[in-house]
């Protein structure tokens, strides 16, 4: 499979569950970004230099911010960072590749530590390219709706208002066409 169809195949993964997750819970694993993490984070979601100072209204600004940019996928992968960095720490060479078994080890402690959501967003982040999480997302609840319910929003186009709106551009078009030619004098 082509990177670019994993990414967006991911990314539709990220939205899914980040649409999921309440306000508080945006604004909660917003809030445990530090350092230089927490800046990109608030440039990715296009935060505003005081978005942190409101945890109140923190959660719907990034979600305004993750819609407005589209950056389900970048957004995604940095609020579940603090979380990945914990289960590789953990799971030291296992890390690379681990099994089903080793995920479940330390799982746990991850979800006691960051919270389910933020383990869900990195299950995302692993589930297409390591064998263990995609046997983790076939086999455990909890993370195969946000993994595999990914639903796209397909726009309807209401072909009759389309069609006047190209008829009322054409006159407008032919009527400027005619004042340009009556200023020229021909």
């Amino acid at each position: 499979m082509s990177d670019d169809k994993d990414r967006i195949l991911i990314g539709l993964k990220y939205a899914a569950v980040l649409e999921s997750l309440t306000d508080d819970s945006l604004s909660s694993l917003a809030g445990a970004l530090e350092g230089d993490i927490k800046d990109t984070f608030a440039k990715v979601a296009g935060l505003s230099a005081e978005a942190y100072a409101s945890p109140a209204t923190l959660g719907g600004a990034i979600r305004d911010g993750i819609a407005r940019r589209r950056t389900s996928h970048d957004a995604g992968i940095i609020l579940g960072e603090p979380c990945t960095q914990h289960c590789i720490e953990k799971l030291g060479d296992a890390s690379e590749d681990p099994t089903l078994e080793q995920l479940q080890a330390v799982l746990p402690e991850a979800v006691e530590k960051f919270g389910l959501d933020a383990v869900r967003l990195m299950v995302v982040q692993y589930s297409r390219s390591l064998a263990g999480f995609r046997q983790l997302v076939a086999t455990d609840p909890r993370f195969a709706n946000a993994s595999n319910n990914t639903s796209v929003m397909v726009r309807i186009v209401d072909e009759d208002a389309q069609a006047a709106k190209r008829a009322v551009r054409k006159e407008r078009k032919e009527r400027e066409r005619a004042t340009k030619l009556k200023q020229s004098g021909r």
